[in-house]
């Protein structure tokens, strides 16, 4: 049996009559306030997050430069090659001809690499922004020039 405290005989109205506003809270709250996941307003909040998100992972991947695994292989593996050369070129070879035309076409090789994987993706029909042509043409470019000397001192090497 619950206990009672201040248990009067004539009854405290005034005291019944606050006890009963504060068990039924502030009347003034907005009860219709927007709960998690409403369409409150009629806008579909949850679908515009999806979109932004979306937005954003498109622009991200949206690299003229994006490569398939086995492009990304190559290009790492001719990058390494490259950069072994170059090193052994300018230490232990260094005035080696063989290391230095190969150094050369390897450097070629991965530019050219990289100007054919933006080409490939251009045609695809990811946009560029001008600097992104403009380093894709200038990739090739020295892909050309280090590849072409690259090739042309190997045959010059083989001739003589």
């Amino acid at each position: 049996m619950a206990k009672n405290k201040g248990f009067t005989a004539t009854p405290d109205y005034a005291r019944q009559q606050e006890n009963m506003r504060k068990a039924k809270g502030n009347p003034n709250k907005n009860i219709h306030h927007k709960r998690k996941n409403s369409n409150y307003g009629g806008v579909d909040h949850q679908a515009q997050k999806a979109s932004a998100r979306m937005e954003a992972q498109n622009r991200r991947k949206e690299s003229i430069f994006d490569m398939t695994p086995t492009g990304r292989i190559a290009f790492f593996v001719l990058l390494a090659i490259m950069l072994v050369l170059m090193i052994l070129g300018m230490n232990t070879y260094k005035g080696n001809a063989l290391v230095s035309f190969l150094s050369s076409l390897f450097t070629g090789a991965t530019c050219g690499l990289l100007a054919y994987t933006a080409f490939s993706n251009k045609k695809k029909g990811k946009t560029a922004s001008t600097f992104q042509t403009v380093l894709v043409w200038v990739l090739a470019g020295l892909g050309v020039l280090y590849g072409g000397t690259g090739i042309i001192g190997l045959v010059s090497l083989l001739r003589s």
